[in-house]
C-alpha cells in the first residue's frame, strides 16, 4: 500500500483551507486517518513510499488510539454520548475504523458509553414531554438501535404507572401530561384562546403524534373535529 499525505482538509464550514498542522493520510488513495506529519516520521512512514504493516499498527496503537481514548473521555466530560454517536464523532476527528471499534470496546466495557442505561433515562425525560411517536423518532435520531428504544419505552410506561402507585386505568396517562407540558409553553389560556387558535393547536398536537382522544380529554371539546386521516 502507497501512503501519501494531503495538506488540504475541510473546516467546520466545510471549506477547504490550507493547514500545517493535521495532515490527511490516505493508503492506495483511500482515506486512512488525519494525523500530524510528526506522527508519521516517528514511526517511520513517508509520504509516496509503501506503508508497511506493521508500521501502520505501530501508528494506530501507540499514537492514534490514546489520542482518540483521551478525545472520547474529553467529549463524555461534556455530556453523554450513544454508541453511534460517539462512532460519528470520532470518525469525524479522523480516526481510522479499527481505532474507533477500539475505543468503543474500551469506553462500554467501563459502561462510559451505555446504551442501554442511556435510553432508559432518556425515555423516561421524553415520555412526559411528547408523544411516544415523537420520543421514538427522536432517539433513534440519537443513534439508538430500534428494539433499545422501543424497550426503553415500553420501560419508562411502566414505571411511570407504578411510582404513581396506582393501577393504570387510574392514573392519567404520560401522554396528558406531556400535552399539558407543551400547552403551558405555548402559554395556552383555555378562557381566552380563540376557537381557531385553538383548532391550530389541537392540530400542532395532532402533528406531533398525540392521538384525537388524548387531545381532547385535556384541551376539552372544540367546534372544529381534528381530522384523524
Amino acid at each position: 500500500m502507497i501512503l501519501e499525505t494531503e495538506e488540504y482538509k475541510k473546516d467546520k464550514c466545510g471549506t477547504e483551507r490550507k493547514t500545517v498542522k493535521k495532515r490527511t493520510v490516505l493508503l492506495d488513495g483511500e482515506v486512512y486517518c488525519r494525523c500530524y506529519e510528526k506522527d508519521l516520521s516517528d514511526v517511520g512512514l513517508n509520504s509516496g513510499e509503501e506503508a508497511e504493516k506493521e508500521k501502520l499498527e505501530r501508528l494506530s496503537r501507540d499514537v492514534l488510539l490514546p489520542r482518540a481514548k483521551h478525545r472520547a473521555l474529553f467529549l463524555l466530560n461534556k455530556r453523554r454520548y450513544t454508541r453511534q454517536e460517539m462512532v460519528n464523532k470520532l470518525k469525524e476527528d479522523g480516526y481510522p475504523v479499527t481505532v474507533v471499534d477500539d475505543v468503543l470496546f474500551y469506553l462500554e466495557e467501563l459502561h462510559y458509553v451505555d446504551d442501554v442505561s442511556y435510553a432508559k433515562g432518556y425515555a423516561s425525560f421524553l415520555l412526559l414531554k411528547c408523544s411516544e411517536r415523537e420520543a421514538f423518532q427522536k432517539m433513534i435520531q440519537k443513534g439508538f438501535e430500534k428494539e433499545t428504544v422501543s424497550e426503553a419505552l415500553e420501560n419508562a410506561r411502566t414505571e411511570y404507572y407504578f411510582e404513581n402507585g396506582s393501577a393504570e386505568e387510574e392514573t392519567e396517562p404520560p401522554e396528558h401530561l406531556a400535552i399539558r407540558t407543551y400547552l403551558r409553553k405555548k402559554g395556552y389560556q383555555p378562557e381566552e384562546i380563540s376557537p381557531e387558535k385553538k383548532r391550530k393547536m389541537a392540530m400542532s398536537l395532532y402533528r406531533k403524534g398525540f392521538s384525537y382522544s388524548d387531545i381532547n380529554a385535556v384541551m376539552g371539546e372544540w367546534e372544529t373535529d381534528i381530522p384523524c386521516d
